[in-house]
């Protein structure tokens, strides 16, 4: 496949290349948020299965998950601006195959699902690119690392205030299958910033082991760090449960009441709103507050109260409130998280480690979303929704419990592990 060269743009200064890289994931992380809700609502109302539309959830993750583990040593050693440019110059194809596919009456469901899977996979390998190539920009740019990722953190926060409801208003407009052409789209223009404008990020020369010497040292190093095995577990859960509210328990809300799909994007944009606000609050008080103490009240309150909401009120205003607040506490999160994961990790181990670390954190979210259509269908909406906010307290709340989490309060790097 070929990579889109450096040479038709003028390499952006240092200094810029990390508002580059928050650009391009911007605009592809809105339209990777637009699908979000297209692909779902495409299957649920094609086949009247909330069962099918966590299907399609899984044929995109799982392949996602696995990508995003096999691809960390291919970035360790390819680098991760080129692997990042490539997967999304494929993506474009892959996205745009979807809706295309769709069209014709005569597709069979299996034949789309395997697109969905291939779209997936390139997504992966693009995302494990792109998260590897974020410590290195912020280096450049001369930013501390907490600021850093509170930065990508909140473009990612705004990327979901404004694709959710703009999926909702777009499908309304012009439905589910022409909406995944603006996706395909934003993979290009993400290829192009990077390609053209970011320089760091090549090959790092001490990646000289093979693939599987690279892949097994990501997991030694995984699995000696308790933080990091801490971290895994915990986002694996919360993911699962997540994925289940996102993909089936809002849509079939949704379509339970007496809402268009527009309305599709309206939680999302409470959710998006908290989100932003408490992302820039957090980014002027982050310094002074305490990391563990503030990350683990903020995922505590924040990750199940919208669960909470769906299962005790059908009044919307409330379910609204109540994703505005979790959005807010839950902007803490990730930049926390992955100041301190970045700063565990040493560079030139960063494309397989992080994935390694990424993988097996989301291998819940394709469980997430047949587990919740399939409780939903089996159960109904509110108690499925309940289950999943008891499950959600009960993981969260071992952040105040064991050990290993004292360690977001330190600042130390981990030596990497002795090659196999």
């Amino acid at each position: 496949m070929a990579v889109l060269s450096a040479d038709p743009l003028r390499a952006a200064p240092a200094s810029r290349q990390f508002a580059v890289l928050l650009a391009a994931e911007g605009i592809s992380m809105l339209g990777s948020r637009i699908t979000f809700v297209a692909l779902p609502w495409l299957v649920l109302t094609s086949t009247d299965s909330a069962l099918l539309a966590g299907v399609a959830g899984l044929a995109e993750m799982l392949p996602y998950v696995l990508a995003g583990l096999i691809g960390g040593p291919i970035v360790d050693r390819v680098g991760p601006r080129p692997t990042a440019v490539a997967a999304d110059t494929a993506s474009v194809l892959a996205v745009a195959g979807i809706p295309i596919l769709a069209i014709w009456q005569s597709t069979s469901l299996g034949v789309l699902l395997l697109l969905i899977a291939l779209a997936g996979a390139l997504r992966g390998f693009g995302d494990a690119a792109k998260r590897a190539l974020l410590p290195r920009t912020i280096a450049a740019a001369g930013v501390s690392t907490e600021r850093g990722t509170t930065l990508y953190d909140g473009v990612a926060r705004a990327s979901t205030l404004i694709g959710l409801p703009l999926a909702g208003l777009l499908i309304a407009a012009h439905g589910a299958e022409t909406v995944l052409l603006y996706d395909a789209a934003t993979f290009g223009a993400a290829a192009i910033l990077i390609g053209g404008l970011v320089r760091v990020g090549a090959a790092d020369a001490a990646c000289e082991q093979g693939y599987g010497a690279a892949l097994r040292n990501g997991f030694r190093h995984v699995r000696g760090d308790r933080l990091i095995l801490g971290v895994m577990s915990l986002l694996f859960v919360t993911n699962m449960f997540d994925q289940a509210y996102a993909t089936v328990f809002v849509p079939v809300w949704v379509r339970e009441g007496p809402h268009g799909p527009a309305a599709l994007g309206v939680v999302g944009t409470a959710f998006g709103l908290g989100a932003v606000a408490g992302n820039i609050l957090f980014t002027v008080l982050a310094p002074r507050l305490p990391r563990r103490r503030t990350f683990a009240v903020c995922f505590f309150l924040g990750g199940p109260g919208p669960l909470l909401a769906l299962a005790f009120t059908d009044r919307v205003w409330i379910v609204l409130t109540v994703a505005a607040i979790s959005g807010a506490l839950m902007s803490t999160v990730n930049p926390i998280l992955l100041a301190a994961v970045y700063r565990r990790i040493p560079v030139h181990m960063h494309g397989r480690v992080i994935s390694v670390l990424i993988s097996v954190s989301w291998a819940g979210i394709p469980l997430g979303g047949v587990l919740g259509g399939w409780a939903t269908d089996r159960l109904g909406l509110q108690t499925a929704a309940l289950l999943a906010a008891i499950g959600y307290l009960a993981v969260t709340a071992a952040t105040f419990v064991f050990p290993a989490w004292q360690a977001l309060d330190r600042s130390e790097t981990r030596k990497a592990v002795a090659p196999a």
